[in-house]
């Protein structure tokens, strides 16, 4: 009877230990659950942390974007200019007889006149800052200027960065300019010669894009007096410039010919404005609409090519 109870508790003991280890092992195995689950929300925690923080900066990139645009829609460029009393005018005098600098020292030519029309309507003095070609749009957005005219085709390049207003007036293309003892008819005469072309100018493009690696393009930033001075010179075999410059330049040196047109018609000139400036594009536009309608431009450009030639 003493032994059965001896067994009967040693039965117990073992079987006590072993129900207390198991419950152990199980306490340990859902802390170690628990743990990782507060590992991975912790890291949940921190990732969504970080998306907010993306969120706040994306949210305050989007809050400036919009102030500034209000401010762009605000901006009254009329009014502004109003104010100040004087437009103020961007321009290459080096074009003939779009503009140029006269015997008096004075600013000159179809876009000046045409400046003027526009500072007129505004009710305001004109202001003429003169530059290099390639320097206007980088100075219309960077507010240095209120608009550029400097006989300025649009393309869909200039269009990205900058506004244009109604043409004023159409080409026929570009004019290859040459002196007359120069035996060049068509554009693979160009090849292996050189050719000179105004920098920043359309002109410049189509050269780089028709004549690359078959002639050497040098490139002025001014084209009266410079390219006309380097052609006649012999430093360069032609020069490619505006169809109506060419006319004018080819009656004022005998010298000089048209050997022929390269590229299509194409919009002429036209005014660059800021990109947003829709009420400043309004007033220029109605500007150019009244002067083409009353034949007022026309006279405009028969005025200033006589005034031009007649200079000596």
């Amino acid at each position: 009877m003493e032994s059965r109870v001896i067994a009967f508790i040693v039965i117990a003991f073992v079987i006590g230990s072993t129900i207390g280890y198991a419950l152990t092992y199980m306490q340990v195995e859902s802390l170690k659950s628990q743990l990782k689950e507060l590992e991975k929300a912790s890291k949940d925690v921190t990732e969504l942390h970080k998306q907010l923080e993306k969120l706040k900066r994306e949210n305050e990139s989007l809050r400036k974007e919009n102030e500034e645009l209000k401010a762009k829609l605000s901006f009254n460029y009329v009014e502004t200019i109003k104010s100040r009393g004087k437009l103020i005018v961007g321009t290459s005098a080096d074009w003939p007889p779009f503009e140029y600098i006269g015997k008096d020292g004075k600013f000159a030519g179809i876009d000046i006149e045409i400046a003027k029309r526009i500072a007129q309507e505004l009710g305001v003095e004109l202001e003429i800052k003169d530059m290099k070609f390639a320097a206007l749009i980088e100075a219309l957005k960077n507010g240095q200027v209120d608009i550029i005219i400097a006989d300025i085709t649009p393309t869909a390049e200039r269009e990205q960065q900058i506004d244009f207003s109604i043409p004023y007036y159409f080409s026929k293309g570009y004019a290859v300019l040459t002196v007359k003892d120069k035996n060049l008819n068509s554009i693979e005469d160009l090849y292996g010669k050189k050719i000179g072309v105004q920098l920043g100018t359309i002109q410049q493009d189509w050269a780089e894009e028709n004549l690359k690696d078959k002639a050497e393009i040098i490139t002025y930033n001014k084209v009266y007096p410079d390219m006309i001075f380097v052609l006649k010179r012999g430093d360069v075999d032609a020069i490619i410039v505006g169809d109506l410059i060419a006319d004018v330049l080819i009656k004022k040196d005998p010298e000089l010919k048209i050997a022929f047109y390269a590229g299509a018609a194409t919009v002429g000139g036209a005014v660059g404005l800021p990109e947003d400036a829709e009420d400043l594009k309004y007033v220029v536009n109605m500007v150019i609409e009244s002067l083409l309608e009353k034949g007022e431009m026309k006279k405009i450009f028969d005025s200033e090519i006589d005034k031009w030639l007649s200079e000596t």
